[in-house]
């Protein structure tokens, strides 16, 4: 089992690097009157994933290299994610305190070097906090008990999170070490593939106006600067207003094509929206009605489901589901050709799920 959690991380971490050039992603938070958004975009080649209803007081281990110690912890939040790999790898979620954590590629990051701290991968990371806390200050704290941890080859990203208190915080690993963008220290709830700091400098010499339409210069700062202008503008009105405006701010930093996800969590009604590319129609997840609770068999929902009514409805994932589910993924031919043969993890996404179970 070693060799082959090793065997996955190698290969999650080349895909999100061979990923790399189309994976220019756009998040953002807006807020006012009392109301928390928090939009994001996934810019990248492939659509399909799984929304997974994640349990609390679920035990769990990082993946990490040979003859490094991995975090382990136990969930006490219950959360929603959407994941295209499988379990506990997800690109983002939103937890049941409010808690929504996102991530940007970002090629400057440069890791921790090893000390005594567990460590975990980038992917899981965004699972642990998750699972682990309800604000930013909680989240910050981890950094005394766990070290983001390369893998075998360099990928780097940043985060963006936001609490139910409205307090965001963008984090990067820069030069060895976490670097938090926070309170005076964040004019800009805002973030794409650059590091923060470069791209507030950016925006800060570039002011202008949202026109509504798309840009015409997609590059990472542009995104940044537009979608810092749709902030800058929000005005709260009713929740429907609200969504329908964060929607259009994602609209106006899309890739084309390449965007097939894009989100709004509506964090003070811990509600999330969403919509796909093959799928626009817009879908709704109530976490207020979801059962976090654990003793059950995970829940889950294909990301390109169709419900009767906007509001998705949730099941049971046997492990045979998971099976074709990842065997489909991993079997297209794009996918192939620009990572190779990824069903090695298979195997593990299968052990982990029949491993699901509440910690004693």
């Amino acid at each position: 089992m070693k060799k082959l959690t090793w065997i996955f991380s190698s290969l999650l971490c080349a895909a999100l690097l061979a990923g790399s050039n189309s994976f220019a992603c756009t998040t953002f938070v807006m807020e006012g009157g009392g109301k928390i958004y928090f939009g994001r975009n996934l810019d990248w080649e492939w659509e399909s994933g799984l929304v997974l209803v994640n349990q609390r007081n679920i035990a769990k281990m990082a993946v990490v290299a040979p003859g490094s110690v991995g975090a382990k912890w136990i969930s006490k939040y219950g959360s929603v994610t959407f994941n295209q790999f499988g379990l506990d790898i997800p690109f983002g979620g939103m937890n049941e305190a409010g808690l929504v954590v996102e991530n940007m590629w970002l090629d400057e990051t440069k890791y921790p070097a090893p000390d005594s701290r567990p460590g975990i991968n980038l992917a899981q990371w965004i699972q642990y906090q998750l699972d682990n806390c309800r604000t930013v200050n909680e989240v910050l704290a981890t950094d005394k008990k766990i070290r983001l941890e390369p893998l075998a080859v360099p990928a780097g990203i940043h985060y963006l999170i936001c609490d139910a208190s409205s307090d965001c915080a963008i984090i990067e690993f820069l030069n060895g070490e976490m670097i938090a963008h926070r309170g005076s220290k964040l004019p800009y709830h805002v973030l794409a593939n650059d590091t923060y700091d470069a791209s507030a400098k950016f925006a800060k010499e570039h002011p202008g106006d949202p026109d509504g339409k798309p840009l015409k210069n997609p590059s990472s700062f542009w995104r940044f600067t537009r979608a810092e202008e749709c902030v800058a503008d929000f005005k709260p009105r009713t929740p429907e207003q609200d969504v329908a405006y964060a929607f259009n701010a994602l609209n106006q930093v899309h890739q084309g094509d390449f965007t097939v996800w894009r989100i709004v969590y509506d964090v003070t009604g811990r509600k999330i929206h969403f919509r796909t590319f093959k799928n626009p129609e817009e879908r709704v997840i109530d976490l207020n009605k979801l059962d976090f609770s654990c003793g059950h068999p995970l829940q889950f929902t294909d990301i390109e489901a169709k419900p009767a009514a906007t509001e998705l409805e949730f099941k049971a994932l046997p492990v045979q589901s998971l099976q074709n589910y990842l065997e489909k993924f991993y079997g297209q031919a794009s996918l192939k050709a620009m990572f190779g043969d990824l069903t090695p993890m298979i195997g593990l996404q299968l052990y982990a799920l029949q491993n699901y179970q509440c910690a004693k």
